[in-house]
């Protein structure tokens, strides 16, 4: 299908759907530079901004077949996009927690190799502290943590009330700092940190 004369966004989006590249790339010139200039007014330079729209539209591309027309493509885009900006800020966080965790209690210099490697260990060991937590309290852990909602939009999306919220939260984070305390791997203020990052 030719995408010549299509104007409407919906379309593109039904076109692009099918594999059609045309409407692909209208749908980028359409988009791009607005998603650029919101990256940037959330303080990224201009090279993470423009990785971050690359990211955008690969996943794009990559997700085209589930793509809903009815549905706005705007702000599926920018859902996209902050989750790439929090994902690319947040481990810019962990590695900078990281970093101070080794000039606080390394005492000796790590090969990059084995950075990386204890870096991943670090991941892990958080990944499973977060797996063992009960139902609740891990689902809106994630929620605040990795979709960065506030305790309204949790509590509104899991048809909570705020303060049942706010209480999860707050045995989620108690239990998660006395498993970090608890292991050599890595101490419990550094996990703090990576909390409020």
């Amino acid at each position: 299908m030719s995408t010549e004369n299509i104007n409407s966004v919906p379309e593109l989006v039904s076109c692009l759907k099918e594999g059609d590249r045309d409407a692909f790339h209208q749908l980028y010139e359409l988009f791009a530079t607005k998603i650029l200039c919101t990256c940037k007014k959330m303080y990224l330079t201009h090279e993470d901004a423009e990785e971050v729209v690359q990211e955008v539209f690969l996943k794009v591309w990559e997700k085209r077949q589930g793509l809903d027309c009815t549905l706005s493509f705007n702000a599926y885009l920018f859902t996209m996009m902050r989750s790439s900006i929090f994902k690319r800020s947040r481990k810019q966080a962990l590695e900078i927690a990281y970093q101070k965790y080794q000039l606080n209690y390394g005492e000796r210099e790590t090969g990059s190799v084995e950075l990386e490697l204890e870096y991943e260990e670090l991941k892990h060991f958080s990944e499973k502290a977060i797996a063992a937590l009960p139902k609740g309290q891990q689902e809106v852990f994630k929620l605040k943590f990795t979709e960065h909602l506030t305790a309204d939009e949790i509590a509104g999306r899991l048809q909570l009330s705020k303060r049942t919220v706010e209480n999860q939260l707050y045995k989620a984070t108690k239990r998660l700092k006395q498993e970090f305390s608890s292991s050599d791997l890595i101490p419990s203020d550094l996990f703090v940190f990576l909390l409020f990052f």
